[in-house]
Parts: C-alpha cells; structure tokens; sequence
C-alpha cells in the first residue's frame, strides 16, 4: 500500500514540473511549417517538449508511382513554448507511425520542438495525459483524507515530502555523479522518520523504526549486490537505460539500480519495524520488569506474524508490475535457457528477493534493538508517572 501511495504522489510532484525540458535527439530535416513525424525519438540534437491541443486531423493520399500513398495531417494549437498561440501541420505518414498515434480533434498532445535553421522541425510525441493523472491523484488524496482524517492528511504530507526529497537530493546526487546507495539508505531512514513523526511524534520508538528500517535496507542492498555482481548485472535492462547511460558514461546503472531495490523495500519494511517496536513497547509497558529476552521474543513473535504477509505482498508487487517481462517466457519459444537468463527477467528476480530477504533480516534488527533500548527504560505507570515504594 505505501509504495501504491508513494507512486501516486510521484506523479503529482512530476506534474508538477514543467514541461519544457531538454532532450536528445537524431537531427530530421522539415519544410519550414510542414515537418514529419519521427519513427523513434530523435536522439542527437537539443530540444524541447511542449503541449499542444488538437484542432483538426484529415487523411490526404499523395500521388506515388503505385497510385498514391495516404498521409495524416495534424493541425495543432501551440499551447506552451515559443509557439504558444501559433497553429501549425504536422505529417505522419500512416503505415510508418510506429507509435500508431490517432489523437482525435480536442486531444491535448506532447509536441517535440528541434530547431532547424529559423524554424522548427515538429514530432507528435504522445498524448499529454496529465489532466488525467493530475485528477487521479486529486481523488487518492481526498479518500485518504476522507476516510483517515487528519492522519490521512499528514500520511499525504509524509509521502510528498519524501518524494520531493527523492526528486531534489537523491537524483541530483546521482547526476552529480555521488555513489546513491548511501543516500538512498540514508533517505530510508529519513522517511520512516517522517511517516512515524507525523503519525505517532518524534521519539525513540520512531528512531529505533527507522534504524531498523535503515538495518533491511542495507541487508538488502548487500544481497542484490553481491548476486547482481555474480550475476554479471549491468542494470542496463531496457533501452531507455542503455540510452541514459551511454549518453551518461560518468555515471553508475547499477549504483541507481540498487538504490531503487533500497527504496522501494523501504516501504514494506518501515511496515514491519512499527509492528515490532510496537509491540514490544506495548509489552514493556505491561510488563515493565520484562527482561531484553523477553522483549526480544516478543519482537520476533509479532515480527514472523507479519513476515509472511508482507514477503508475499513484496514479491506479488513486483510480479505484477513485471508480468510483460514475464511474457518473454513465450516469446522465446518456451526456452526457459533463454528467459531465465535475459537481463530484465534476472533484475526482477534479484529485486524482489533481495528486497524480501531485507524484510526478513528487518525482524530480528528491530526487535534487539527495541529490547535493547527499551529495557532500560524505567518503569512508568500507566498515567506517566514514574512508580515509586510506599
């Protein structure tokens, strides 16, 4: 459920953003109002994405030597950028679209700007669906709110300032070329403390959570490292990553690889350290005589309780999120050889197992070290007074 939370609220932020940016691209020429539509992304020169809006789309057949080849012509209204106001025709032919894109009239759509001399060279790049996410998020928030109240409120406050933190120190700390493991561990513990904070205040118990938070994230880190390694992982599973990084030779595709597996255990693992430190505080405060072994088997006994659960939950997230990597099984002809050993199926795999076998290791960390800091504690009554002899 956190990481459902923290994905909606990442697409809030980066809607956020504006949306003009830099990009890569090949360099395509075009007539000076009339430009084509790329096959693929250009990926050479420098441009710039704008919104546009649909105003018209008609179908022309140009004359070819077999009797005519038809063409679609979008005419779009610059919404943003330097051509804002300005309507411009943009070609696609057909049968060498290879996004298949048919936006319609009123369709709001992305537009890829390339200077070419005293013009712009256009490419339809896809539909701009941010109104749609932007209403999605809108109606997660206000269930939250609606049926937790105030906590769901500070639950939404908790998730966004934890996704600002990502977007605004761990990726510009990876760009900078700075190693993102430790950040990302170290941002582990930074959002169990904001979650717990805000939920229950700032105290040991919202420490401890997040030391042991940080514990699983680290046992995870270590167990993908060390397979990844044997593996011979490179973290390039996708051509979008072999673009980024072969444009960005400094920077490390596995160091940002593991930082995600961090990251995205981190949830399900704040979830057991709370349960643990807990329920051993509970414990303690029933039984303020409880020796560090028994407030220790208690952690372990409430920690297994939702071990299982949560190891399922883990290991299904991903598997659900990966079920088209899971269908090159028959593309491959069945050759479990070949599937087995393809680069995105052995990332998924050592992902979610390290992530579980982090959510494992979280147990017994959290639970010694609640009963550790917790069986120092004095003794309270349960109006908050310290008990004294008569």
């Amino acid at each position: 459920m956190k990481r459902f939370f923290l994905a909606m609220v990442l697409a809030a932020q980066f809607l956020a953003l504006p949306v003009s940016a830099q990009s890569t691209t090949t360099e395509i020429s075009a007539e000076p109002v009339v430009a084509e539509m790329a096959q693929t992304s250009p990926v050479d020169q420098l441009g710039q994405y704008e919104r546009a809006a649909v105003e018209a789309v008609r179908r022309d057949v140009n004359p070819t030597d077999v009797g005519g080849e038809q063409t679609t012509v979008f005419q779009v209204k610059f919404l943003s950028g330097p051509l804002k106001g300005e309507v411009r025709d943009i070609v696609s032919d057909v049968s060498n679209n290879p996004y298949a894109l048919q936006p319609k009239q009123g369709d709001k759509v992305v537009i890829f700007m390339q200077r070419t001399g005293d013009d712009w060279s256009l490419f339809v790049e896809g539909f701009d669906r941010r109104a749609a996410l932007i209403w999605l998020v809108v109606l997660f928030v206000a269930m939250l709110i609606l049926l937790s109240g105030w906590q769901g409120f500070k639950t939404a406050l908790s998730i966004g300032i934890s996704i600002g933190l990502i977007g605004y120190v761990l990726i510009p700390a990876f760009i900078s070329g700075v190693n993102p493991v430790p950040v990302a561990i170290l941002l582990a513990g930074v959002f169990t403390l904001l979650s717990t904070g805000l939920s229950t205040g700032w105290n040991r118990k919202s420490v401890i959570t997040a030391i042991g938070t940080m514990g699983g994230a680290l046992v995870a880190y270590m167990i993908s490292f060390f397979f990844a390694d044997w593996a011979h992982v490179s973290g390039l599973s996708t051509e979008d990553d072999r673009l980024f990084f072969n444009k960005n030779p400094m920077l490390n595709p596995r160091g940002l690889m593991f930082a995600g597996i961090i990251i995205a255990s981190a949830g399900v693992v704040e979830d057991v350290a709370v349960s643990i430190v807990s329920g051993i505080s509970e414990v303690k405060r029933h039984n303020p005589r409880a020796t560090k072994r028994q407030l220790f088997t208690s952690g372990m006994v409430v920690g297994k309780d939702h071990m299982s659960a949560l190891a399922n939950t883990l290991v299904y997230a991903y598997v659900g999120s990966s079920l088209s990597t899971l269908l090159l099984y028959k593309q491959f002809g069945g050759s479990w050889l070949k599937f087995v050993n393809f680069d995105s199926v052995v990332d998924e795999i050592i992902r979610s197992l390290a992530g579980t076998i982090g959510l494992i290791f979280t147990v017994p960390i959290t639970a010694f070290l609640a009963a550790w800091f917790m069986s120092n504690e004095d003794a309270q009554q349960p109006d908050g007074h310290h008990g004294h002899k008569h």
